[in-house]
């Protein structure tokens, strides 16, 4: 266990630094899970760049909620909405609800997660521009399938991908 200035109590796990940050979502605080990811080249200690990721998504977390939430909304409507699910069109209305403004999503998603990306992965594939993941649940699509859940990535707090929360992985 360490303390560190700007994340405050967290655990290594020997690949992620773990621990927590309150977060207002849309005037409800949050405590979500916090992973820094330490599992490339040898990173066991994190670093400025991590740091400067999180103030900056910080910073700018208040005019970016609302973008983001319609970002799920595109991303729902556009490519997980009917991909999968009961085949009976009765059921498969009752398990994907029409969700097209950003008061409706809000009731249907939560926020629980933020990974920050690791040093080497930023340098290699974004040319060390900040990056983090929003990891999110749902409530639509209930039942024995395996949600995996939102996942978006922010380049410099800019929405660079939506997916699966794997995409964080």
């Amino acid at each position: 266990m360490m303390t560190d200035c700007v994340f405050g109590e967290l655990d290594f796990d020997g690949c992620y630094w773990n621990g927590h940050l309150k977060l207002d979502s849309f005037g409800e605080i949050r405590e979500l899970e916090l992973m820094i990811d330490s599992c490339y080249e040898s990173q066991t200690e994190i670093s400025d760049r991590q740091r400067e990721t999180c103030r900056a998504f910080l910073n700018k977390w208040p005019e970016l909620q609302e973008t983001v939430i319609k970002e799920i909304i595109r991303y729902y409507n556009e490519e997980e909405r009917f991909a999968y699910g009961p085949d009976d069109p009765e059921e498969s209305a009752a398990w994907w609800p029409e969700l097209e403004s950003v008061e409706e999503m809000v009731k249907w998603v939560t926020l629980n997660g933020i990974v920050i990306e690791s040093d080497s992965i930023a340098e290699l594939c974004r040319e060390g521009k900040r990056c983090l993941y929003l990891l999110f649940s749902y409530k639509w699509a209930s039942g024995d399938w395996d949600c995996n859940g939102i996942g978006i990535r922010l380049v410099d707090e800019e929405i660079d991908e939506t997916g699966y929360q794997d995409i964080a992985f």
